[in-house]
């Protein structure tokens, strides 16, 4: 086996596309969108690199790649098409409702085979209209456990933010997460944007405040005091646990809006 091996290769030795190989990257914490996660960075796991035509690519250390991979694709070839899900409720402003806590862990479980977290789970909101009635839905892809909320209004950028800032005021400090979801702008704002406006007082370029700067601000102060990595994952549309996810958040927002 060579030592480096581009994502295409990775794909056909796993025996799926490069699409997929991608998907499992980012589920085994490899990849945040389309770069390499600091992790495989410093571990020496992913190099970049560029193109004969100047296109960058990742370079993949297979020997040490693959074996994280290959429980991910075994785990999914025996997964169901639908999950079946628990359910934890919330209330209208996002708050456990009474009598019905959203369980949490005094300690953080054991990693999720494969992968170099601790819970992998799928965000996703809904506002119908947008603005309006929102819903949030997050799913637990090891356990199947879905925890929703709505707000009577908002939109949906908003609502993404508050599942996320719930799943983390509810997971353990030092538990490692992998925060999936196909909302780019969540996985920008979390990742590039956020901390730049942070750097800069707070300011876009153009020198405005940032948009749902009362829920960005707090969600980067959170992640910065947990003790264990909160990590963002750039998911296809389609993927299963964020459809669930997309469905319980569609039937919170419903829900409250009737």
């Amino acid at each position: 086996m060579e030592t480096w091996a581009t994502q295409e290769e990775i794909g056909r030795r796993l025996g799926v596309d490069t699409q997929a190989a991608g998907e499992l990257l980012v589920t085994a914490g490899l990849k945040v969108g389309r770069e390499a996660s600091p992790d495989a960075l410093a571990r020496g796991l992913a190099a970049p690199d560029v193109s004969p035509l100047g296109r960058p690519f990742l370079r993949w250390q297979a020997a040490e790649v693959l074996p994280l991979l290959e429980p991910l694709v075994r785990r999914l070839e025996a997964a169901p098409t639908v999950p079946a899900t628990g359910r934890s409720r919330t209330s209208a402003r996002g708050r456990p409702a009474a009598g019905r806590p959203p369980a949490t862990r005094s300690t953080a479980p054991a990693p999720v085979v494969g992968t170099t977290f601790d819970a992998v789970i799928a965000v996703h909101a809904v506002a119908d209209p947008d603005p309006g009635p929102t819903g949030w839905a997050y799913t637990d892809q090891h356990t199947r456990i879905t925890t929703t909320g709505a707000t009577p209004h908002a939109t949906q950028r908003r609502g993404e933010l508050l599942a996320v800032l719930h799943l983390l005021d509810h997971s353990p400090s030092e538990a490692h997460l992998l925060i999936r979801t196909d909302s780019e702008h969540l996985v920008r704002t979390a990742t590039v944007w956020g901390p730049t406006w942070q750097r800069n007082g707070w300011r876009q370029r153009d020198g405005q405040r940032p948009e749902n700067l009362d829920l960005v601000e707090p969600l980067l102060t959170t992640i910065a005091k947990r003790a264990g990595r909160a990590r963002f994952g750039l998911a296809d549309t389609g993927d299963p646990f964020v459809v669930l996810a997309t469905r319980s958040a569609l039937e919170a927002a419903h829900q409250l809006g009737s």
